[in-house]
C-alpha cells in the first residue's frame, strides 16, 4: 500500500501547469455556457488525507457508491473528467473511471466498511478552497402537487412540455406570457394541475410529483427552460419588505404567497424564468446528468468547476427536523449529478431531499455555509500491490 504521504504526492502531481488555449475554449464551451471562468474564479485545490474530512468514518458511504454507479455509463464512456484549478488544469481519464466502476458493482448497499474502503483505495482526496468565496449550501426536492391528465373545473393550470421551437439558449416567451395563454392550443399540455404555487414551486425545484386524479402518480423532469433570467422570489419578497431578509426561507415564501392571492401572482412572474416538463414514466428525479438522483446522496453543482459524476464529500449543516432555528451536522459523501440556475462557484451544492414533508422542510429552510473536498479515481495503482 502507498502511504498517505505518497498518495498526497500523486495528488498533487496531476495538476498540469500548461493549459493550451484551444483546449481551455473547448473547456470553456463545454462547462461553462453562461461564461468564461476567469483565471482569478478558479479554485484552489490542495491535496488531503481521508482522515482530514470530519465525520468520514461515520458516514454511510455505500450509499454513495449506489449513486455513483448511476453516474458510471457517463463518467466510463466518455472522454474522462478536466478540472480548470487556479494551478492549471486536472485530468481524470475514462479508463481510469471504468476501473473504478468495476470495483464499485462489488459494493452491496448495506456494506459501509467495503465502501469506505473503495474510496480510500481508488481515490485522491483534495481540498477545494477559492480566495474571496465562502462555501454555500442549500436544498431542493420533489414538490407534490394534484393534478389530471385532462382539463377540469378543478384542475385548470396547464403544466407544458418542451415547445417544438424552443432553441437552445435563444429567449422565449416570458413567463407572463405563456401563464396568459401564448402555448394554448398547441398540444404541449402534459397535465393539468389545481394549484398554481405548487406549480411555480416545481419549476423552481425542476422536478415534481403530480398525484392524477385517475389514479397513480405522474414524475415530471425538467425539460428545457424559456431561456428568460431567473430571479429569486425570496430577494423580491424582500427589496419589496414583504419578508424580513433572515426569513426568507422557501416554507415563509410559501405562506406569504398563500396568504397573499391578490400579490401572489404579481410576484411570482417577476421570475420570468419559465420550466417546462416531460414525463420520467417513473424513474424518479432525474438530474442534468441524465440520471436518476438520490434522495440524501445527489447534489446539484455548477459543471463550470466540479464536472458531473464527481463525488464530493461535504461538511456543512442543515435544519433541525420540526426544531425551527436550529441545525444538526450534516457531513457526508455526496455526487455531482445535477445542476440549477442559481447555482454558481467553486464550493456552492445544492442537496437533494427526495420528496415527502420532512425533504420539503429541510430543503426549504436549508442555508448553510460549508467546506467540501473533491475525490478523483487514482490513474496508477500499480504501487498499491
Amino acid at each position: 500500500m502507498k502511504s498517505k504521504k505518497t498518495a498526497a504526492g500523486k495528488g498533487a502531481a496531476r495538476i498540469s501547469r500548461a493549459l493550451p488555449a484551444t483546449l481551455f475554449a473547448v473547456l470553456v464551451l463545454a462547462g461553462c455556457a453562461d461564461g468564461v471562468v476567469q483565471p482569478s474564479q478558479r479554485p484552489t485545490l490542495t491535496p488531503a488525507r481521508f482522515s482530514d474530512l470530519p465525520g468520514w468514518s461515520l458516514d454511510q458511504q455505500a450509499e454513495a457508491v449506489a449513486a455513483l454507479r448511476r453516474s458510471c455509463p457517463h463518467l466510463s464512456n466518455g472522454e474522462g473528467t478536466r478540472i480548470l484549478t487556479s494551478a492549471g488544469e486536472i485530468r481524470t481519464s475514462a479508463e481510469a473511471w471504468r476501473r473504478v466502476c468495476v470495483a464499485a458493482l462489488g459494493i452491496s448497499r448495506d456494506n459501509h466498511s467495503a465502501a469506505r474502503s473503495f474510496f480510500e483505495h481508488n481515490f485522491d482526496v483534495l481540498a477545494v478552497s477559492a480566495p474571496g468565496t465562502d462555501g454555500k449550501f442549500t436544498g431542493y426536492y420533489e414538490p407534490v402537487v394534484r393534478g389530471s391528465r385532462v382539463p377540469s373545473r378543478r384542475f385548470t393550470i396547464p403544466v407544458y412540455r418542451r415547445p417544438p421551437d424552443l432553441e437552445a439558449n435563444k429567449p422565449y416567451l416570458t413567463r407572463t406570457e405563456i401563464e396568459s395563454g401564448a402555448l394554448r392550443g398547441r398540444g404541449l399540455e402534459l397535465a393539468y394541475v389545481d394549484d398554481a404555487i405548487g406549480l411555480f414551486e416545481m419549476q423552481v425545484q425542476g422536478s415534481g410529483r403530480i398525484a392524477l386524479a385517475e389514479g397513480g402518480v405522474m414524475r415530471v423532469g425538467f425539460d428545457g427552460s424559456n431561456n428568460q433570467p431567473y430571479t429569486a422570489l425570496g430577494r423580491v419578497l424582500v427589496e419589496e419588505g414583504a419578508l424580513p431578509e433572515d426569513q426568507a426561507t422557501w416554507p415563509a415564501i410559501r405562506n406569504w404567497l398563500q396568504e397573499n392571492p391578490a400579490k401572489a401572482r404579481e410576484a411570482m412572474r417577476k421570475n420570468e424564468r419559465y420550466i417546462f416538463f416531460k414525463d420520467t414514466r417513473g424513474e424518479g428525479a432525474i438530474g442534468a446528468q441524465g440520471v436518476t438522483l438520490t434522495s440524501g446522496r445527489s447534489m446539484a453543482v455548477d459543471p463550470a468547476y466540479v464536472p458531473y459524476g464527481l463525488p464530493v464529500y461535504i461538511d456543512t449543516t442543515r435544519p433541525a427536523w420540526r426544531r425551527p432555528g436550529q441545525t444538526v451536522l450534516f457531513r457526508r459523501l455526496m455526487v455531482a449529478q445535477d445542476t440549477g440556475s442559481a447555482i454558481k462557484g467553486p464550493v456552492r451544492g445544492d442537496v437533494f431531499f427526495g420528496a415527502g414533508s420532512a425533504a420539503a422542510d429541510s430543503a426549504g429552510r436549508m442555508n448553510s455555509p460549508g467546506r467540501w473536498w473533491i475525490l478523483l479515481p487514482k490513474e496508477d495503482l500499480t504501487d498499491d500491490h
